[in-house]
């Protein structure tokens, strides 16, 4: 008999928005949220290398755009 499986990595949702979290999209590529703004409804973030630095400058987005561009996020203890 199999245990039940969990899901390590799923799509993130508006309660997962922390400042400090890390998500990746379908090809790899993940950022790191700098701020979260609910009552304005807006986010910022940088994109991150493989060694998790920065990349790139700050991106700013509604928190309704980021969520639908579809990034995913790791459950507590596993990594993307």
């Amino acid at each position: 008999m199999m245990p039940p499986r969990t899901e390590t990595v799923r799509k993130a949702i508006e309660p997962d928005l922390q400042v400090g979290l890390i998500c990746a999209d379908r090809d790899g590529s993940r950022v790191r949220l700098d701020f979260v703004d609910r009552a304005a409804g807006k986010l910022s973030y940088h994109f991150l290398n493989d060694e998790l630095r920065v990349q790139e400058g700050v991106q700013e987005r509604s928190i309704a755009q980021f969520l639908s561009e579809g990034w995913y996020v790791a459950a507590l203890g596993s990594s993307l």
